[in-house]
């Protein structure tokens, strides 16, 4: 759930989900039509923050708006900081700031993500597997740790039973 994050974390996380969109669809004609999207994803985070602090929208939006310069000339965004120690500038998370317009030259690489594979299972298959993991019998049944699985006491002692 989000409302226990901090703003910042609320903010970035919608602005990523946001962009990630804006960024696939920017070869398509009409990407402006994107502009309702982004007015229902900023009306859907300010509302969050305001369940978060129980405020109104209107109080939230005037704390967090802000205009940028972009390439395409200054737009509005709603803007959160994180304060840190005075020596390191202080991160910053924007919503929206993102000009909605077509990209001839975007470039679309789809990837198939890749997927992690672990050797490791879950306990609901290990124990399905009825095999000790040590001595991989089948004769009395065992689910260990993995940090204990370093010594060999553990696999004499499961070959005596």
């Amino acid at each position: 759930m989000l409302l226990h994050d901090e703003d910042f974390t609320i903010v970035a996380k919608y602005q990523s989900e946001f962009r990630g969109l804006v960024q696939y669809y920017l070869l398509v004609q009409d990407v402006f039509r994107f502009g309702k999207l982004q007015w229902i994803m900023e009306t859907s985070m300010l509302k969050t923050l305001v369940g978060k602090y129980r405020t109104s929208v209107t109080k939230m939006s005037r704390k967090h708006k802000r205009i940028i310069e972009t390439s395409e000339g200054p737009r509005s965004c709603i803007q959160v900081t994180f304060e840190r120690d005075r020596e390191r500038k202080p991160p910053v998370a924007r919503f929206g700031g993102i000009p909605l317009k077509r990209q001839h030259t975007a470039v679309l690489t789809d990837a198939q993500p890749v997927m992690a594979s672990t050797k490791r299972n879950e306990l609901v298959h290990r124990l399905l597997a009825q095999r000790c993991e040590i001595c991989e019998t089948r004769m009395s049944l065992e689910v260990h740790h993995v940090r204990k699985l370093g010594n060999d006491h553990w696999r004499a002692q499961c070959r005596e039973i």
